[in-house]
């Protein structure tokens, strides 16, 4: 396998080859043989992986997916970083709980700052997929219906089946959810194994 995205002595070795094998089939659309049809850009898979790292806290994760990110974005770290972190701070208010004029408020400013990121990076998608993506994790119906109905106008504009696209989309948000559980525990159960051995 080319790519070893889970490497440690506590995963199943069987179990961590098949998230890698995970990882190339959602990335890559390939499973090293086999090629399949895919609706998203490279680009915008390491972005919304890099916008559901951060929004699950997994260091790991981050640090990978701002490495592929950078260098598919030609984009310094720093700005990427800055980019994702404050898509991300956006998307922690959970509109579920704020008033309806304090939910104006929000759509208007995601709306405006979805458009300057979209407008400096070239692509308007990637706002959107990044907030459909946390709606998708954390079953946000209003985060859902709002960002996947952008979604759906940008791709439908660019003549790309939104439903394919947003099959995609939930299949980063699946193995984001998995590696990111995983990733975020290996340290401690390898203090946890070691302190056993020890003992």
């Amino acid at each position: 396998m080319s790519i070893k995205v889970f490497q440690d002595s506590v995963f199943p070795r069987h179990v961590s080859d098949l998230m890698n094998l995970m990882h190339m089939v959602v990335f890559n659309g390939t499973d090293g043989e086999e090629q399949w049809d895919t609706y998203l850009h490279l680009r915008q898979k390491e972005c919304v992986a890099l916008g559901l790292a951060q929004y699950y806290q997994c260091s790991h994760c981050i640090e990978h997916h701002m490495h592929a990110a950078h260098k598919l974005e030609r984009m310094d770290r720093a700005t990427l970083k800055k980019n994702i972190n404050s898509i991300v701070l956006f998307l922690r208010i959970d509109t579920r709980h704020i008033s309806p004029s304090e939910k104006e408020q929000w759509v208007q400013a995601w709306q405006r700052f979805a458009t300057k990121i979209s407008v400096a990076s070239g692509d308007d998608a990637t706002p959107y997929l990044i907030g459909l993506a946390i709606g998708i994790a954390r079953d946000d119906a209003f985060l859902i219906d709002f960002c996947g109905s952008e979604v759906k106008r940008i791709l439908s504009a660019k003549d790309i089946d939104p439903r394919l696209a947003i099959g995609e989309l939930e299949s980063i948000v699946i193995f984001m959810k998995a590696a990111a559980s995983k990733n975020r525990v290996v340290e401690k159960l390898e203090n946890l194994l070691s302190e056993e051995k020890a003992a």
